[in-house]
């Protein structure tokens, strides 16, 4: 069996031209950017908006990263040497030169990739002792440290690393499983999401560690938290009406609001650069496509 399919959910989306969907609590209807329905994950803005990285099976066992521009909807390879690497949980550096993402080369087996895009020299690797894959990596906003998850001697645990992946640090010591960090704009903090409490809570701290701080509480899972650049929100998937949605709550946790209200899956939610809008993979139908969600300064009154 292929590694990412014990890895990755069975997720998200896809789509192309614009359409009237309902089950949204902002108001306006999102813009749908892509139709072909096929699995998707791991949105991501690039270029002060105007690509969209993303991820989806081209196959049932194959994932392919791909790059989207936001003016015409065209949609290309993000790399023509992937050969038959899976590719998926990207992240780019503030001043565009790293991507880090997840390659899967084999069954079970998995490493993460730092790779400079201006410079054509050889990619740098994440590597650990033990049987775990690195996961979810994400660039401090300085874009010289690489911060992800994995489990090396026990729990997996947040650490973070340089442009070389060397000089490993381990972040969290937590009980729990701790996953999908996300940095405040001021570099300060880190926000994450850890199954101490027996379901997925988030919490922010310090990047020492310090200061830690429980955002959610909920008896079901809050996980995939990402900051606004404006560093002024969070939005997160939850499962906490029943269904997987997706949340809009101030940074410190407060004023929660639920933004998608429809009966499938909704998930993998990233800001735009204006940290207005949020594109997020939903099912609809049974498809999964990318979605364009405009989200107002206060979302009070327009959400359930």
């Amino acid at each position: 069996m292929n590694c990412c399919k014990h890895w990755i959910n069975p997720i998200i989306v896809c789509a192309g031209m614009i359409l009237s969907v309902s089950g949204f609590a902002c108001g306006a209807d999102p813009q749908q950017l892509t139709d072909d329905g096929a699995n998707k994950r791991d949105p991501i803005f690039v270029e002060e908006g105007k690509s969209l990285i993303y991820c989806y099976d081209e196959t049932p066992d194959f994932v392919r990263m791909m790059k989207m521009n936001m003016e015409t909807l065209e949609i290309v390879e993000m790399f023509e040497d992937a050969g038959n690497h899976h590719h998926y949980e990207p992240a780019f550096s503030a001043d565009g030169r790293y991507t880090c993402y997840t390659e899967c080369t084999g069954n079970l087996t998995a490493r993460l990739v730092i790779r400079d895009l201006q410079n054509e020299k050889p990619a740098a690797f994440i590597t650990h002792s033990g049987r775990g894959g690195t996961r979810n990596p994400i660039f401090t906003p300085d874009s010289k440290t690489v911060i992800y998850a994995f489990a090396e001697t026990g729990p997996q645990q947040l650490w973070s690393c340089n442009l070389e992946g060397k000089n490993k640090k381990q972040m969290t010591h937590s009980e729990g499983i701790t996953n999908w960090p996300t940095v405040t704009p001021d570099g300060k903090r880190v926000i994450f999401s850890n199954s101490r409490e027996n379901n997925y809570e988030i919490y922010s701290m310090n990047l020492d560690g310090s200061d830690e701080k429980r955002l959610t509480t909920n008896r079901l899972m809050d996980v995939r938290p990402a900051v606004s650049p404006d560093g002024k929100r969070i939005a997160f998937v939850s499962t906490r009406d029943g269904n997987y949605d997706i949340y809009v709550m101030n940074i410190d946790g407060s004023n929660v609001h639920r933004i998608t209200t429809s009966e499938e899956r909704d998930d993998y939610p990233r800001w735009h650069p204006n940290s207005q809008q949020i594109v997020f993979v939903g099912e609809r139908e049974g498809e999964f496509n990318l979605y364009l969600l405009d989200i107002a300064d206060d979302i009070s009154v327009a959400a359930k």
